[in-house]
């Protein structure tokens, strides 16, 4: 017998042993999830005799547009066991999450797909894109070449709170269309940032405050999943960012409408779909920025 439901106590090593079956995370990191985040009331079920065979997380978000803002969730950790894929398995929990959401006046769902092939499933279940991403890669020896002059400037690089950190993030966003996180949803990214080796950061240059969240992929590799500040203070913040954490390669992700005279490329990040009866045209008109997907 099938059956959807909301989590229950209790069910955790089960759902840890289909996040690294279709993961591969380590153990260390699915507990560092589970002890960090994880939230019974946000995580759905399907299973069948008992047996949990897809999951997916409904976590809570805001989107601001033109001065109003908005209820909405975004879907995450969406997961099938891979001996029972292409039953429509997926499908039916997120129609119960939309359901779900829904009935709750929640107004959008957002996700973020995994690889360039989900986006035509999520079409299909009726998402479109919404949000994107300016993505760009350097070298440590690329940006120690820019010509930045970085005698007597006043650049200061510190640890920030999630609280600061999320004040910083609507003030540089303040008039775009964005996705806004709670404290407790930017607590969760300092923690993993710092998992990783890395941190939140409050960044300084010239009188202007601006943020960014970063993450150590491994020795050699970083990555800037957030970067908010003025646009033609964007070199001199990745090339403040190198210094504090030194790396073979840099991975830079800041919102569409930022870092123009960057090399780099815009992608498509997250996509959206209405649950009641507003107009995704609302949030999609515009180039929406989602910007931390826990990915």
């Amino acid at each position: 017998m099938s059956e959807v439901r909301l989590a229950q106590k209790g069910e955790t090593d089960r759902q840890k042993y289909l996040w690294k079956l279709c993961f591969g995370d380590s153990d260390k990191f699915i507990d560092f999830y589970y002890a960090n985040r994880y939230k019974e009331n946000e995580t759905a079920l399907l299973l069948q005799d008992g047996e949990i065979l897809a999951m997916l997380t409904m976590l809570p978000v805001r989107i601001k547009v033109s001065g109003r803002s908005y209820d909405a969730a975004m879907l995450y950790g969406i997961a099938t066991h891979p001996e029972y894929r292409n039953r429509g398995y997926a499908t039916i929990l997120i129609d119960f999450a939309h359901q779900h959401l829904k009935k709750n006046r929640i107004d959008f769902t957002l996700l973020v797909p995994a690889g360039k092939q989900l986006f035509n499933f999520y079409q299909q279940q009726g998402y479109q894109d919404g949000f994107y991403i300016r993505e760009a890669f350097f070298t440590w020896e690329k940006i120690d070449s820019w010509d930045i002059d970085e005698t007597g400037s006043s650049w200061i690089i510190s640890t920030i709170s999630s609280g600061e950190y999320n004040q910083r993030r609507d003030k540089q966003l303040e008039g775009k269309t964005y996705v806004s996180y709670a404290n407790e949803d930017i607590a969760y990214q300092k923690k993993l940032s710092q998992y990783s080796g890395a941190d939140i950061f409050s960044l300084k240059l010239e009188e202007v405050k601006g943020c960014a969240a970063i993450e150590r992929i491994n020795p050699d590799q970083v990555i800037i999943k957030e970067l908010l500040v003025n646009g033609e203070l964007i070199p001199a913040a990745v090339k403040l960012i190198s210094r504090l954490l030194p790396a073979k390669e840099y991975v830079l992700r800041m919102p569409a409408f930022l870092g123009k005279q960057l090399e780099g490329s815009i992608r498509p990040l997250g996509m959206i779909r209405a649950n009641n009866e507003i107009d995704s045209e609302t949030i999609t008109k515009d180039y929406g920025y989602l910007g931390l997907a826990f990915d």
